[in-house]
């Protein structure tokens, strides 16, 4: 639980990334256990993962589009470190997996801003290999419209502050990234936090966090978190066929509304065949040496390493990754159609939305106000309920109607909306 006010400040872990490496998978675990975590006396500040999205955007500096309808963000990483050092709570957690894009001056600015609690600085790391594949999916989650050998040769064999690789190293070189930060933390407080496996159990990223952090990691629990959805090659093919057809002058605000939000996230996973994307034969050799020089400046720069080192080595290259080819026109046609069909559900869903919604607006202005007043409060309140009902009841016995029975509690999975399933009949499987 929370520390008495007036105690030591809480002790902060910024965990700054790295994207793709399990991030999703542990903010998610840490927000919907925000409650249970805070019992145990972890502060996860700004009361939402958007507000700790809104002050990483501020301590970076960036500017919202001018006709971004969202609100604005500056002076938010100065709210989000007031919160921490006055909330009472003995750890504080800060989670956004581009804090390691900051520059160094936003490294230092974050650490001074925190004063004086004790910060430690937290960068997940994954596998070149496995990585290398990710970060171009998601590259065209966010409107990246060229092919995987394009992508590849920007980032290897491109200069590093050029096209593709501008990003990818200033958030995967890892060096480069923990040497902005550690002029400002003692070496023993940066931590090298190494992604387990695709063969280790899901739970095992949370429990090295929660020994770091110094909490129990059954305090959470791990079957309510989210992973980031994964696409197939098909639909993350067909995704990038889209982007090429987006009017460029559509804002970017719009287009993560709309195509990331929406189309990536909730209705393209599990619509195509499923199978990963690989790394080339071809660049994995290179991968395995630019791993091994990762490994051995960690080593150097005397980071702690929570985890295995090894497990940022690429493995053995699985038999089906080898005989992967790339979707044809067919597979991408069919990934397509079942797309079209799970959007056509989730129209039918929203207009039946929309009509409930006009009938209960047209419902309530034909209503008086005191009936309506009292429905309102009886829908949060058990004991207005409760007399609504006895009332009811005395009206339909003065009229000599045997009342009816009490509405049944709806059953368990009634109300659930379940998009994508009333046309479309290939559900996510993975």
């Amino acid at each position: 639980m929370a520390v008495e006010s007036g105690g030591p400040p809480p002790t902060v872990y910024l965990h700054i990334g790295a994207p793709k490496s399990g991030t999703t998978f542990l903010q998610g675990l840490l927000w919907n256990n925000a409650e249970a975590l805070s019992e145990a006396g972890v502060l996860l500040p700004g009361g939402s993962f958007g507000a700790q999205v809104r002050a990483t955007r501020d301590l970076r500096g960036l500017e919202p589009e001018p006709d971004d309808p969202d609100p604005g963000w500056d002076g938010s990483w100065d709210l989000l470190a007031d919160g921490v050092k006055t909330s009472g709570h003995h750890t504080a957690v800060i989670s956004h997996e581009v804090l390691c894009a900051v520059d160094a001056e936003g490294a230092e600015r974050a650490v001074r801003s925190l004063a004086p609690c004790e910060v430690h600085i937290v960068y997940s790391a994954r596998d070149l290999a496995g990585l290398l594949p990710s970060e171009w999916q998601e590259y065209v989650k966010h409107r990246f419209h060229h092919d995987f050998g394009h992508w590849l040769h920007e980032v290897i064999d491109g200069p590093p502050g050029g096209g593709a690789a501008q990003w990818f190293w200033r958030v995967h070189d890892i060096p480069g990234v923990l040497g902005r930060w550690a002029p400002h933390v003692p070496p023993e407080r940066v931590h090298v936090l190494t992604m387990p496996g695709p063969d280790a159990p899901r739970e095992r990223l949370w429990e090295r966090f929660a020994g770091l952090l110094g909490v129990d990691p059954a305090v959470a629990d791990v079957a309510a978190a989210r992973a980031n959805a994964s696409l197939s090659w098909s639909e993350t093919e067909l995704l990038r066929r889209i982007n090429a057809a987006v009017d460029e002058d559509a804002p970017m605000w719009l287009y993560h509304r709309l195509v990331t939000d929406v189309l990536a996230l909730r209705v393209l996973p599990g619509r195509g065949e499923p199978g990963r994307v690989p790394l080339p034969s071809d660049r994995r050799a290179w991968a395995g040496d630019r791993a091994r020089d990762l490994v051995e400046a960690i080593r150097a720069a005397g980071y702690d390493v929570v985890g295995d080192l090894a497990e940022l080595l690429p493995r053995e290259r699985p038999p089906e990754e080898s005989a992967a080819a790339a979707p044809g026109d067919a597979e991408l046609l069919d990934t397509a159609a079942h797309t079209i069909l799970a959007l056509l559900d989730r129209v039918s869903m929203l207009r039946e939305e929309i009509g409930e919604l006009r009938d209960e607006r047209r419902e309530q202005r034909q209503t008086a106000l005191p009936k309506l007043m009292a429905r309102h409060l009886s829908e949060r309140s058990q004991a207005v309920w409760k007399m609504r009902v006895g009332y009811w009841h005395l009206v339909e016995r003065l009229k000599g109607i045997e009342p009816p029975p009490e509405p049944a509690a709806e059953t368990e999975g009634e109300a659930a909306d379940d998009p994508g399933t009333v046309l479309s009949r290939r559900a996510p499987a993975r």
